[in-house]
């Protein structure tokens, strides 16, 4: 219900609309589809990958302008995916946000560290998010 509100508020404000399209990487398939909704709800593409390695296909195949990440998932972690796009000169340009359950000090500053943009624990709260990535 709480999730419900929040969607309201996001139709009923004037939101920017732009065709710049986001990756949404995790795991966790409703963490997905609440991240999809908020954005697609302010009127950006969104496509999504389930692990590291399906995210880094999508990097390659559709250029994203931001990645959202997430960090515990299986095959590779969003710590070696955000490593690999900083390292890649034709992505390291890609603003990366990390999305994360973990919030303990020592994986926000390693993120930091690998060059992310932000660091936005879970639960998510939409306004925050869109906030945060307005400018992606």
């Amino acid at each position: 219900m709480k999730q419900a509100k929040f969607i309201q508020a996001l139709k009923n404000k004037e939101v920017k609309v732009t065709s710049k399209k986001i990756l949404v990487v995790d795991d966790d398939p409703d963490a997905v589809n609440i991240v999809t909704t908020i954005l697609k709800i302010a009127g950006y593409s969104v496509i999504s990958a389930k692990d590291g390695l399906d995210a880094m296909e999508k990097i390659r195949c559709e250029h994203p302008a931001l990645i959202l990440l997430d960090i515990m998932m299986p095959r590779m972690d969003g710590f070696e995916v955000c490593k690999a796009i900083k390292k890649n000169p034709k992505f390291s340009h890609i603003p990366v946000s990390i999305i994360s359950a973990k919030m303990d000090p020592v994986s926000k500053k390693r993120a930091m560290m690998l060059g992310v943009r932000d660091y936005i624990t879970k639960p998510i709260h939409p306004a925050e998010a869109l906030r945060k990535n307005r400018n992606a």
